[in-house]
């Protein structure tokens, strides 16, 4: 499968903009985030692990926000509240090409750390595929300028 097909298939198992802002998303605080995404590829046999390193100078509302954004007209999504803290969206994604569902449940661990955990299922150009995140991101101090 080609990076586009799967890139396409990742942007559109996200949520849309406007659903993402029942999440108070705005309690994390705006600083340098570390983030770290460890991907288990479940539709492979045997089953491949993968972990990315990233880091942004921002604000994590503004950051999801704008990751999400181009599934906004994609996806059909709903936001449920879970607990105070924690926050289960639910998309389901029918394009031509790209079919599955996604399961996100964020939570908001305090004003500098969040985690999500990522289940997405469909698939691409025929191709179906599985995969399982975890995230977790720490704020690490503030910008510097």
């Amino acid at each position: 499968m080609n990076k586009f097909a799967l890139t396409m298939f990742t942007v559109a198992m996200a949520t849309p903009a406007f659903a993402i802002d029942s999440i108070p998303l705005d309690q994390l605080r705006p600083g340098l985030w570390k983030v770290e995404r460890k991907m288990e590829k479940l539709d492979l046999n045997p089953v491949e692990y993968e972990t990315r390193n990233s880091e942004y100078c921002a604000s994590p509302k503004k950051e999801i926000t704008r990751t999400l954004r181009v599934a906004s007209f994609l996806c059909k999504s709903t936001v449920t509240a879970m607990a105070d803290n924690k926050y289960q969206v639910q998309a389901r994604c029918n394009l031509p090409g790209v079919t599955g569902s996604n399961t996100t449940i964020i939570t908001i661990v305090s004003a500098d750390e969040y985690r999500a955990e990522v289940d997405t299922e469909g698939s691409v150009l025929g191709k179906q595929q599985h995969r399982k995140e975890q995230i977790s991101a720490v704020r690490a101090g503030d910008c510097k300028e």
